[in-house]
């Protein structure tokens, strides 16, 4: 999202200048009037890379255990009742790197300039998620920070266990399939062609698996800069779809309809969704607030949605339950456990209960990903190789066959 340099003018008739990040200008002049502010200027701020912390907001990320150890010592200080710039002057001195640093230095200029936590961590997006944003701000807007931060702790730490072991999971298949890929290519540009101009010599009629062979094999020879090309502008060009609000809708849809890693994806968000809104629900929150939080905050736009369409069915007077009985993506068990919540007025009891249940399932489910992909990888190079026997083979028992 853009930023903008504005002038705003406080209830108490303080001017201050501010860099405010919003999609338009609009957006900007609505959250002045949500704070009760007065506008004066708005115009976009352009700011050069080399500026002070710019750098690092083009997209430097920080390691995933910087950004942990950072969440969990705030909300160490917290809890101490140390305030906010008091909190974060500490973190920069104990920051292990430079880059977390200046990450830190440049929050502690912003919100000693009138921003909000949430807001100055909005402009380094290769540190602070969305997810972790936006839960900084429903912390933020329901006077729950500490908890939200040892949530947010215990959602890094869970995700870094769950990336070392997905990772682990694939490491051979990701092996495997990038040999037999490397062996394809060497076969289509190395092999093929010998054999193509054997048979053209002997007048065989081609199957179709040699025909296909032979034009991916003169596309590879005679065009593998343009191969290259467009490998290079695909991946260019989904990374920059991904970031606009369709394509991380069309993005986190297919992450709950691949096939073995749909469960692990579903029920994490799953479990996301129970921590918060037992987190808010604790906090005293009143549910349609709350609900309107998680949305938010659960990590995928797809189940966000949901969430917004159970939370309009509450509004109207439906139950929780209910509501969410009727989006696909929320197992009947899971809602059946909330019923029994709302019914005994220990909603937020059930929902940990969601959560710790969810968390257990996506550990067993990622324990046993590499049992379940080992037959797709079976089909998959059984496959590729069969398509590479056929397209060798056929012709030459064709030309036996012309023989005898």
């Amino acid at each position: 999202m853009p930023d903008f340099a504005c002038r705003v003018m406080s209830d108490s008739g303080t001017v201050e200048e501010r860099i405010i990040t919003a999609e338009t200008k609009i957006d900007v002049y609505t959250m002045a009037d949500d704070r009760g502010e007065m506008l004066l200027s708005v115009k976009e701020h352009k700011q050069s890379i080399l500026k002070g912390g710019a750098i690092f907001k083009t997209g430097k990320k920080v390691k995933p255990a910087e950004v942990e150890n950072f969440t969990v010592q705030l909300a160490i200080m917290f809890r101490s009742g140390i305030p906010l710039i008091g909190a974060l002057e500490a973190l920069e001195e104990q920051a292990e790197t430079d880059t977390m640093r200046s990450v830190v230095k440049d929050l502690i200029k912003s919100v000693s300039s009138g921003k909000s936590l949430s807001q100055a961590m909005e402009g380094y997006p290769g540190v602070f998620s969305i997810l972790y944003v936006n839960m900084i701000r429903a912390g933020e807007s329901a006077g729950v920070m500490e908890q939200i931060l040892e949530r947010l702790g215990s959602f890094i730490k869970h995700d870094q266990e769950v990336t070392r072991n997905v990772k682990s999971a694939l490491r051979y298949p990701m092996i495997v399939t990038s040999a037999l890929s490397l062996a394809f290519a060497g076969a289509m540009v190395f092999i093929v062609p010998k054999f193509s101009t054997m048979f053209s010599s002997k007048g065989v009629a081609l199957p179709a698996p040699t025909r296909i062979m032979i034009v991916i094999s003169d596309f590879l020879i005679n065009y593998w800069p343009i191969a290259i090309g467009v490998i290079v502008f695909s991946i260019f060009a989904l990374k920059s779809f991904v970031k606009t609000e369709k394509g991380r809708f069309a993005m986190d849809d297919f992450k709950l309809h691949i096939p073995v890693f749909k469960d692990i994806f579903l029920k994490t968000n799953i479990a996301r969704f129970a921590h918060m809104l037992e987190t808010l629900s604790k906090g005293g929150i009143q549910i349609i607030r709350a609900l309107e939080t998680v949305e938010q905050t659960v990590g995928n736009v797809v189940i966000g949605k949901e969430i917004a369409n159970a939370r309009a069915e509450v509004e109207k007077g439906v139950g929780l339950a209910d509501a969410l009985s009727k989006s696909k993506y929320f197992p009947r068990m899971t809602v059946k456990m909330i019923a029994v919540g709302e019914k005994s007025g220990a909603l937020d009891e059930m929902m940990a209960n969601v959560a710790e249940q969810y968390d257990n399932e996506v550990d067993v489910k990622i324990e046993g990903l590499s049992a379940a992909i080992e037959p797709i990888m079976t089909v998959f190079m059984g496959g590729m190789l069969l398509f590479l026997a056929l397209g060798i083979f056929l012709p030459m028992w064709n030309m036996y066959g012309a023989i005898k």
